[in-house]
């Protein structure tokens, strides 16, 4: 065998993310790279967009890179593939690609894919492994010149998106076709290093997948952290090993890059599919809202690995560890390996043991026959509680913060002269206006001021403690459950009324984990988190809550909507507490601000943030200001109670502030701004645990890409915005002609939660809700966009395929 490797056309098999980047990492080294996807359509859109999404994360992928959808031509030449298909799916792709393939010509086959033989191919073939399997195809097809390769290691896919260090390790028996690869492979962050420990590679590779899944389950439990964590890879690891070598894997390809490396990476990265999976398993079964059917039991006693693998097809995620796991469990069964870490996690998966049995199996302790909390409950009985009730505990608490904070005092003691004169120009102000509420305010809180400015150190901490006294009653709520369900119910038949008596005018068309989200509201602290569009956000959120029955949230409010004492008692007494956007400089009241929040959420009372910060003012998502999570963290961290982000994507029809973010003049009093309110689609996302990423280096970062992810996935896709974004992506003219094949064009980029499908209702409908805003007009047969920039505004509600699945 002699192949001339360098003459070798390069082709990428696969669509999903590994695929998609090796296709991009060859076309570095080379002018031709053929990517080969088997869904035609996707193809299509693929060779039009040069560009996908990926864990939130564009890839553009360069003109030199043929994408095809056809194995036809890969018949003639000599070619290397680099095969990245699923691994449920990789069987059939080889057998289809070897009988398109000239066997006198010289091909290389790299494998991505991990995975090892099921029992069928076991007992038919006698071999274990992929690589073994191709090498028994190509034999008996008489192939002239064929080299075979695996390649594995830690190479998490987010981290290749973003170019951080990464490690492959090949192996082939041949040492020229490892050194080969290697050299394709390597750039300035992609490592690679040559084994000829193929088999060891792929049973290894293979098996550290289902300890993700573990890891992911375990980070939900009550007291977990690094040291559970530490505890359940150990074992997990130790099980593996022993199968690896039991199969023929040398010590040194267990204990490197394709093993412990590449197993350490997959069970600790919050960025791992068979992590994150773990987790939503796990998180299913917290809300106690999983209710299995009998088919689900049925299946269950009689084909539990199906259940398992549908399960993972239910999350829309390719998850190898969950078709590896039960042909691990058969490979240790060949070998009589006790492998009990293994046979517990796939009866947690199968729902025949509680997640805790895990737990229970390190421990050496017995499992109880009730199902335990996964996660520390909340205190019980509050939600109804204001924030005046916990003046005495956010006084002292906020003391002793102060007091155990070095520097603390001097630092507030630096600033009172500069607050003293920024609180006497506040007070002028407002006695010019005759705001007597501001007025009495003000003169109590600059004499105060006063008097620290002046103080000696024995008197510092009696005034600091009345500064904070004065600033936790000016922010605490004054939550009435009475006063706000009347409001409620009076304003209900107004809004009914302004909406033409249309259903969705009084309540606001709620979607999404609704159930899951009401069952959790029970046991745990809820820190809700919509997006942020109109000032109408907080009126329709509060109707949805209102509607499902579920927990009433506190939430800031700026200390200008109090203007006077009626606004004051109106708005606290809904659950707002004040915010003072003009003593950001002023490093008490912050603190004072800060832990209200905390304090709240630890002592089992809902919150409300808009993580935006902002109204978007485009019409798309903005980036989440993580300090705003900060505080949710900082209370779980504290109390070690769990607090739940529910993430809500809010969708309008119609935003009655359009005109004034596109800058286009717009007098609308209320019972115009009320009128302009159309139909309001409140989607609940998948809930996140804190605890998931509360141990975590910066866990707000993580927490803000599952809330944007959340808002982008959920978020409804209304016609009107549809039709907008194929006017803004086509210079603003579309001949009606051509609607319906742009629509269906649109429907195959975006795997959004659409309110229909069905394309010629899509455009009849977003085409009469922008007429009737007299913001597009339809002459000769062409729709053009009379007003570009509410045009553009509708179409940015589209979100970024963020959750297309690729």
């Amino acid at each position: 065998m002699s192949i001339a490797y360098h003459d070798l056309r390069q082709a990428v098999l696969g669509s999903g993310p590994m695929g998609l980047i090796v296709s991009t990492l060859v076309a570095q080294k080379y002018d031709q790279v053929t990517l080969w996807i088997p869904d035609k359509e996707l193809a299509e859109s693929l060779r039009k967009r040069r560009q996908t999404e990926i864990m939130g994360m564009t890839l553009e992928i360069p003109q030199h890179i043929e994408i095809v959808s056809s194995l036809d031509q890969f018949g003639r030449d000599d070619w290397a593939f680099h095969v990245a298909v699923p691994s449920r799916s990789f069987l059939d792709n080889l057998h289809s690609l070897i009988d398109n393939l000239d066997a006198n010509n010289d091909y290389v086959f790299s494998f991505f894919t991990k995975g090892i033989l099921d029992s069928k191919y076991r007992k038919k073939h006698g071999f274990v492994t992929y690589s073994q399997y191709l090498d028994h195809i190509l034999k008996e097809k008489n192939f002239r010149s064929a080299s075979i390769a695996v390649v594995n290691g830690p190479s998490m896919v987010a981290e290749l998106m973003e170019e951080k260090y990464t490690f492959f390790n090949i192996g082939s028996e041949t040492k020229k076709t490892a050194d080969y690869l290697a050299e394709l492979f390597l750039s300035h962050y992609v490592h690679t290093s040559i084994t000829d420990d193929i088999h060891g590679m792929e049973i290894i590779g293979v098996a550290k997948n289902p300890m993700a899944i573990a890891a992911g389950i375990v980070s939900l439990m009550p007291n977990y952290g690094s040291n559970l964590l530490g505890e359940i890879m150990s074992v997990g690891f130790q099980e593996v090993r022993d199968l690896a070598m039991k199969y023929g894997a040398r010590p040194d390809t267990v204990m490197g890059r394709s093993g412990l490396a590449d197993f350490i990476a997959t069970a600790t990265s919050n960025r791992s599919r068979n992590k994150k999976f773990g987790q939503k398993i796990a998180g299913e079964l917290l809300s106690g809202q999983e209710k299995l059917s009998i088919l689900d039991k049925v299946e269950i006693f009689f084909s539990p690995k199906q259940f398992i693998e549908r399960e993972s097809n239910k999350w829309h995620d390719n998850v190898e560890g969950t078709y590896a796991l039960s042909i691990l469990i058969e490979l240790a069964n060949e070998i009589r390996l006790p492998f009990s870490f293994h046979r517990t996690l796939f009866d947690v998966l199968t729902r025949k043991q509680p997640p805790d049995s895990l737990l229970h199996l390190i421990r050496g302790t017995k499992n109880s026959t009730t199902q335990s909390s996964l996660i520390v409950p909340k205190k019980q009985g509050l939600n109804l509680t204001s924030g005046i009730d916990f003046q005495s505990l956010l006084v002292d608490r906020i003391v002793k913060h102060i007091n155990n904070s070095s520097g603390t005092t001097t630092r507030i003691k630096k600033q009172s002269a500069a607050i003293v004169e920024t609180t006497q120009k506040r007070l002028s102000k407002a006695k010019r206006k005759k705001q007597n509420l501001d007025i009495e305010k003000f003169s109590q809180e600059v004499e105060v001021w006063q008097r620290f400015h002046i103080s000696n150190k024995d008197e510092e901490s009696s005034l600091i403690k009345e500064l904070i006294r004065f600033y936790v009653r000016e922010i605490a709520d004054n939550y009435s459950p009475t006063v706000r369900e009347s409001l409620l119910r009076f304003i209900a038949p107004i809004r009914l009324f302004s909406g033409g008596f249309m259903r969705g005018s009084m309540i606001p068309h709620i979607g999404g984990k609704t159930e899951v989200v009401k069952a959790l509201s029970s046991k745990y602290n809820i820190l809700y988190a919509p997006t942020h569009r109109s000032h109408l956000d907080s009126v329709e959120v509060a109707y949805s809550l209102f509607h499902l029955g579920l927990p009433v949230p506190r939430y800031a409010a700026g200390i200008n909507l109090m203007s006077n004492p009626f606004w004051e008692w109106m708005l606290k007494s809904l659950g707002a507490y004040a915010v003072d956007r003009d003593r950001t400089r002023n490093s008490l009241y912050l603190e004072c601000l800060t832990l209200y929040s905390q304090v709240m959420l630890e002592q089992g009372i809902p919150s409300l943030v808009y993580p935006e910060g902002t109204r978007s003012r485009t019409g798309g998502v903005v980036p989440v200001k993580t300090g705003l999570l900060t505080t949710a963290v900082n209370a779980f961290r504290s109390s070690g109670t769990e607090i739940v982000i529910v993430p809500m994507a809010l969708s309008y029809e119609t935003v009655p502030e359009d005109n004034q973010f596109c800058d286009i003049p717009e007098d609308l009093g209320m019972a115009g701004f009320l009128a302009k309110r159309s139909n309001v689609y409140v989607e609940f996302c998948d809930p996140i645990p804190i605890s998931e990423y509360a141990h975590t280096d910066d866990p707000t970062l993580e927490l803000s890409y599952r809330i944007s992810k959340g808002w982008k996935q959920y978020h409804k896709l209304l016609p009107n915005q549809i039709v907008a974004k194929i006017l803004s992506e086509n210079e603003h003219n579309v001949e009606v002609s051509q609607a319906t094949s742009l629509v269906e064009d649109f429907i195959t980029r975006h795997n959004g939660n659409y309110l229909t499908r069905d394309p010629e209702e899509i455009w009849e409908k977003g085409k009469k809700i922008l007429e009737k805003r007299k913001i597009v007009e339809e002459s000769n047969r062409v729709l053009r966009s009379k007003v570009e920039s509410l045009v553009n505004y509708y179409g940015n509600m589209v979100p970024e395929d963020a959750d297309q699945k690729y």
